[in-house]
């Protein structure tokens, strides 16, 4: 089921405190409306009724996406990712060891934005963890022109029927770089045969994991 609840914010402009829907969860299957709320990211914007500021208020929640077995959780801390990887794997109850039984595909992310890129990766029926190393090898070839550029962070994106990869610096949009099906599976090519199933492996994918598929890491 997917939970909400009315929390208060403060308008960061005019300083009037006005109520907010946040996801506790986000069901889907029962709620079809909000898959496409979290990729335009309308399910975190907050609109001043006062004075029409608007902000995205950043919050940490469970997106079940039921209808595919796919659960992507995103924590915003430390402590957060801790809890739901000891819940998930070391204190899980009866219905998340069903879960796990039913080959459920499972990840934890750290930003609102690494939960939309991981939902654009799976509904284009790609496999994240060979996306993760064709970011790597992105990443390696924009530094190389680049090597001023610190804190830069690529994300994979499908919206509008493109996919493409969006680079970021600092935070700040900088352009995007082609996506290319020939590269994507001559590294499927490579990686696949040595790697578990996908709904089998760790819930953290990301670059750590990229480096350790490139075996850059032990």
């Amino acid at each position: 089921m997917s939970k909400r609840r009315t929390i208060s914010v403060t308008c960061p402009k005019c300083k009037e405190k006005q109520p907010f829907v946040m996801w506790e969860s986000i069901n889907t299957a029962l709620d079809p409306e909000m898959k496409s709320a979290v990729k335009d990211q309308s399910a975190f914007l907050f609109t001043c009724p006062t004075c029409g500021t608007q902000n995205y208020i950043d919050y940490g929640f469970l997106y079940h996406q039921m209808e595919d077995q796919i659960m992507i959780h995103y924590a915003n801390s430390d402590e957060d990712e801790k809890e739901i990887y000891q819940f998930l794997y070391e204190d899980s109850d009866k219905m998340i060891q069903e879960l796990l039984k039913a080959n459920y595909l499972i990840r934890i992310v750290r930003s609102q934005n690494e939960l939309r890129e991981k939902i654009f990766i799976f509904d284009e029926g790609l496999d994240d963890r060979i996306i993760e190393v064709y970011k790597l090898l992105v990443f390696v070839s924009i530094h190389d022109d680049h090597p001023e550029w610190n804190d830069m962070k690529i994300l994979f994106s499908a919206a509008d029927g493109k996919r493409t990869f969006v680079v970021f610096v600092e935070g700040n949009l900088m352009g995007s770089v082609d996506y290319s099906d020939t590269i994507y599976n001559t590294l499927c090519e490579k990686h696949l045969t040595k790697l578990p199933d996908l709904r089998n492996d760790i819930p953290f994918i990301e670059v750590r994991r990229a480096m350790e598929i490139m075996g850059f890491e032990k």
